[in-house]
């Protein structure tokens, strides 16, 4: 893109129709026309879908982009859909007590909750949804996806299509062979412990266009986005939850596999897992996969990722879909951050104030008022406080997915859950 000429063009562009505007009755200039194919040119045509997205991005901090917002889309086949859970007849004696779910259930949904579910013991024992959503409405996951990267590296790993867990990534990405960064490890991509730059600090006074973090939200190119990012710090030092990571994740598979993220994960793993299609983000038409945020599904299909999850990596039916142990790998944490596994949170040690990098304020921190009420949760985690908690001592699975609460509200990352478990009876 031509940055300043464009730029000017649009400015052009701006003053011409104006004036053209103050002029009834009268032809646009030979320097107004001049000003509308400059900027065609050298702009729009060129990166269309960037500048429709910068023109119409909403407030990124209220998680509230329209869907159209998000073309153009690729698809995520789900296959023919499978039975989901059965949910609790209203005569069967309680496995939660009442109170407790209306606790839960409260704090969730003054805090801007489109779908809240509690699945315990087989069955769906509470769900609640807002605004017309349902069980099937396709919201948008946020960091959830982070978390399938997770799970379908475990299948490119049992085929033989990543050779292994330690190898440097310049193996995958041919772009870093004898750079610094090509001996960064699939581990450290999976652990988000790679010292990567972190997108952030890079707008200055307000969003600019051609920033790296806003071309990873917005950008036609999010492949050479990516391996724009320089290291801030040694490969496996520090843990950052950090978007580039898991990006850089996808490609790994699209290149180790030969299938784009989206194909792979529907074959591999969303199909399979009985869920109904769902969708993700290209930068451009025909271009690549944006797979670290936002794939667009339903609420009921991630308690079906929890319940395989939660079950070793099996279907309901007993089926073992995901490489036998691959869940334990996945949970395991890092030396940087014994909290985080493969895309995935747990909960090895407690932490009141939990940051997603080291410099992150403390009071931006994810808030936790007391240690979850059982030993083995482990979750995922999303922007706008959407979270999955699992449990599989007790066989329950929570699951809130919406918009950030309110700022008067807050949110406190143990309520929802502790108020579950301790009212299972």
């Amino acid at each position: 893109m031509k940055t300043g000429h464009g730029i000017a063009a649009a400015v052009m562009l701006t003053i011409g129709v104006a004036a053209a505007q103050e002029r009834p009755n009268t032809q646009m200039t030979p320097e107004e026309i001049q000003a509308r194919v400059d900027w065609v040119n050298e702009v729009e045509a060129q990166d269309f879908h960037f500048w429709r997205r910068w023109r119409d991005q909403p407030d990124q901090t209220a998680f509230r982009q329209p869907q159209t917002w998000y073309n153009p889309m690729i698809l995520v086949d789900g296959g023919v859909s499978q039975p989901f859970f059965p949910s609790a007849g209203p005569d069967e004696p309680p496995t939660i007590d009442p109170e407790a779910v209306a606790v839960a259930t409260a704090y969730a949904m003054e805090r801007e909750t489109q779908a809240f579910m509690i699945y315990h013991k087989g069955k769906i024992r509470h769900a609640e949804f807002m605004d017309g959503f349902h069980e099937s409405s396709p919201i948008s996951s946020h960091s959830w996806v982070k978390t399938l990267h997770g799970i379908v590296a475990g299948f490119a790993l049992a085929d033989g299509d990543i050779g292994s867990l330690d190898d440097p990534v310049e193996k995958y990405i041919h772009e870093w062979k004898g750079d610094p960064r090509g001996q960064i490890t699939v581990r450290q991509v999976l652990h988000n412990t790679t010292g990567l730059e972190l997108p952030f600090g890079q707008r200055g006074q307000g969003p600019q266009p051609y920033a790296k973090s806003m071309q990873l939200v917005e950008g036609s190119d999010i492949y050479g986005t990516v391996l724009s990012f320089e290291l801030a710090e040694e490969p496996g030092t520090t843990f950052a939850h950090n978007n580039p990571n898991t990006q850089l994740a996808g490609m790994i598979i699209h290149r180790a596999t030969g299938r784009n993220f989206a194909h792979y994960l529907g074959e591999k793993f969303w199909r399979p897992l009985g869920a109904q299609r769902g969708a993700m983000r290209l930068d451009g038409l025909e271009g690549n996969v944006i797979s670290y945020c936002c794939f667009l599904s339903a609420p009921a299909d991630w308690m079906r990722v929890a319940h395989l999850l939660m079950k070793d990596g099996k279907l309901p039916d007993g089926t073992q879909l995901l490489p036998d142990g691959w869940v334990d790998e996945m949970l395991t944490g890092s030396e940087p951050n014994p909290n985080y596994g493969f895309q995935i949170w747990t909960d090895t040690v407690y932490m009141e104030r939990r940051p997603y990098y080291p410099s992150m304020p403390p009071n931006f921190a994810n808030y936790h008022s007391e240690p979850f009420a059982v030993d083995d949760l482990f979750y995922l985690d999303g922007g706008g406080k959407v979270r999955v908690w699992i449990s599989p001592k007790l066989d329950l699975i929570v699951l809130r997915m919406g918009y950030p609460p309110p700022r008067d509200k807050g949110f406190d990352e143990a309520v929802i859950p502790n108020a579950v478990i301790r009212g299972i009876l």
